[in-house]
């Protein structure tokens, strides 16, 4: 009887150590695609990681170019923007003054001896390109705001090279027509920093076309690059105001 009671007893533990052994396998496998989930979440929080400290990377680059931007472009209103509207102004005042008198033909006044200086100055125009240098250097896209981007692009590669073309077509004239017509027809005086103009026969320029041309020339040249000063100041003080919102905190 005792045999067969311990038989009895020890059955369920036999059928229970099958079992353990068929769910071995199972378990294996349960316990590997956790591990292979483990290591894919590692993975791709890594990735995240890695993705955020990038961005992060890239965005404190991104402030710093804009800031470079912005002070080179508040260089450029300062020291050539300005300062050339400035003169451009008075240059268009002078030449009116000028076509005025010769249209009219009124009498010669020493007040012209001035005016004329105009037709004798070169004009330059040369921006800050440091900053722009390195926004290329790394990379446009650095610049996450599309239309911000667009813009200082039109300045530097539109607005600016158009700027620069208005100015040598200036100086073409100036060396091909303004200065030798100066050099023919008026002696020079220099006083100072001053220079003055008279003119060697001022009643002859009067009823001179060719010289009447020069002014009218002149006068469309200065009106051209005035023009288009003033419209790329306006453009330039809204780059610099884009930047300064793109930079709040």
């Amino acid at each position: 009887m005792i045999p067969f009671f311990r038989k009895i007893r020890n059955l369920p533990a036999g059928k229970a150590g099958k079992t353990a052994d068929k769910n071995k396998p199972l378990n294996y496998m349960r316990y590997a695609i956790g591990e292979i989930v483990l290591v894919v979440i590692g993975i791709l929080i890594a990735l995240q990681i890695n993705n955020w400290n990038e961005d992060r990377k890239d965005r404190i680059l991104e402030k710093q170019i804009l800031t470079d931007i912005k002070k080179s472009l508040i260089a450029d209103l300062k020291n050539q923007l300005g300062p050339n509207k400035d003169q451009l102004e008075r240059d268009l005042s002078n030449i009116n003054t000028l076509i005025t008198t010769y249209q009219n033909k009124l009498p010669y006044n020493d007040s012209l001896k001035s005016k004329y200086r105009s037709l004798m100055y070169s004009k330059a125009f040369k921006w800050e390109v440091t900053a722009y240098k390195n926004l290329e250097n790394e990379g446009l896209d650095i610049i996450s705001n599309q239309e911000l981007k667009e813009k200082i692009l039109r300045l530097y590669n539109m607005s600016y090279p158009e700027m620069e073309t208005f100015i040598e077509n200036f100086s073409k004239n100036l060396m091909s027509f303004y200065r030798p017509d100066m050099r023919t027809n008026f002696s020079f005086q220099y006083e100072g920093d001053e220079n003055f103009y008279t003119p060697l026969d001022y009643e002859a320029l009067l009823n001179d076309p060719v010289f009447m041309n020069t002014l009218l020339s002149a006068r469309i040249n200065f009106q051209n690059i005035f023009d288009h000063t003033h419209y790329t100041i306006l453009q330039v003080k809204t780059v610099i105001k884009n930047i300064e919102n793109e930079l709040k905190p």
